[in-house]
């Protein structure tokens, strides 16, 4: 019988076997959805690739959920009183927690539950946010059948303890090249009803949707990432609150990092949203190149004078610090890095960026 230390072990053994594979990320959620099925006990799944410095989600792969619930869910997620979501989950402090737990032993309170879990068989549901101090870089949604009962503070806390390694495996994932090599995308944009659905897209939208096409998430076939942005238009909107952005990057199947912004065209949350989406500019990579190194938030603000040219006293007043601190940080900023300079990470960072300005020959 595998005790319950040993169990844990052989799984974060596994999470170290799946760093050194160098997946994409598609394929290393997958491959983690088949590792935690038996342990946690789930029989429904929803794993989510997101935006590093918002959340968002833009990216699914799900396993036993029925794909019309998607655009519903999105709308519950992001702007409906719901006892558990991602940014309540964030906001309470837990990486882990369940739907039972958040709702008090009512389940039945929460419209998702009553709406998308109860009628496909499903009892309870544990969420996970894969975050670290230097951005979020995924998070999952388990369903337990109904006839297995609730979730149990063991499981829960065995996804606690798990989620950092996790998440250190996801942040992996995202290219460290951010120009990737991939030549910049046309603006192209995208109009979706108010049940997500696609209304019209520009021909250059076309070639952002091809690259961001996901399988089995959506009824409707539109990628998750445009959803979740658009359900988030609706919400602000509803709060009372439209002029605030709806904004996130997106990273493609083929490395390659777009931003998406959407606006309610009748200026309604029961409106039609349009979605405009074009290749990141460098300063809206800066923050990912940053993130993707594992730097904290400290480590950023230090890695960001240094791009800006201060030397190590400049950056000490700036950041009411002292030299020592900021020495420290640039060590801890270098060997995430792999460099060994100022000059070099300078080389490191601006070098892709400038490329990934520049306009293609001829």
């Amino acid at each position: 019988m595998v005790t319950r230390s040993r169990l844990e072990l052989e799984l974060l053994g596994s999470i170290r076997d799946l760093s050194k594979a160098a997946l994409p990320l598609g394929r290393l959620l997958t491959e983690l959805n088949a590792l935690l099925r038996e342990p946690l006990g789930y029989a429904g799944s929803c794993w989510h690739g997101t935006d590093p410095a918002t959340g968002f989600v833009t990216s699914t792969i799900v396993e036993n959920l029925n794909p019309r619930g998607f655009e519903r869910a999105a709308y519950l997620e992001m702007w409906a009183p719901e006892p558990l979501t991602f940014t309540r989950l964030r906001a309470s402090g837990h990486r882990a927690a369940t739907l039972i737990q958040a709702a008090r032993g009512r389940p039945e309170d929460s419209a998702r539950f009553r709406e998308l879990l109860e009628p496909e068989g499903f009892g309870d549901e544990l969420r996970i946010n894969f975050d670290l101090p230097s951005g979020c870089w995924g998070s999952a949604v388990f369903m337990r059948a109904t006839d297995r009962g609730a979730f149990t503070t063991r499981e829960v806390g065995l996804a606690t303890r798990l989620a950092p390694h996790i998440s250190q495996l996801l942040c992996r994932a995202y290219p460290s090249d951010l120009s990737a090599g991939q030549p910049p995308l046309p603006p192209g944009v995208a109009v979706l009803d108010p049940n997500g659905r696609l209304v019209s897209v520009d021909p250059r939208g076309e070639a952002v949707l091809d690259e961001l096409a996901e399988t089995g998430a959506a009824s409707s076939g539109v990628p998750s990432g445009l959803i979740a942005v658009a359900e988030h238009a609706r919400g602000l909107a509803a709060a009372g609150t439209p002029g605030l952005p709806s904004r996130s990057r997106v990273c493609t199947r083929r490395g390659r990092w777009l931003t998406l912004h959407a606006t309610l065209l009748e200026g309604t949350p029961s409106g039609q949203v349009a979605i405009i989406a074009a290749t990141a500019t460098p300063s809206e990579i800066l923050p990912m190149a940053l993130m993707s190194m594992g730097l904290s938030p400290r480590e950023q603000d230090v890695a960001l004078l240094v791009l800006r040219g201060h030397d190590t006293a400049t950056i000490s007043r700036t950041l009411y610090i002292t030299p020592a601190t900021v020495q420290d940080h640039l060590k801890s900023i270098f060997t995430k890095s792999g460099v060994r300079s100022r000059r070099e990470f300078t080389a490191r960072i601006i070098g892709p960026l400038v490329n990934a300005a520049l306009p293609p020959p001829g």
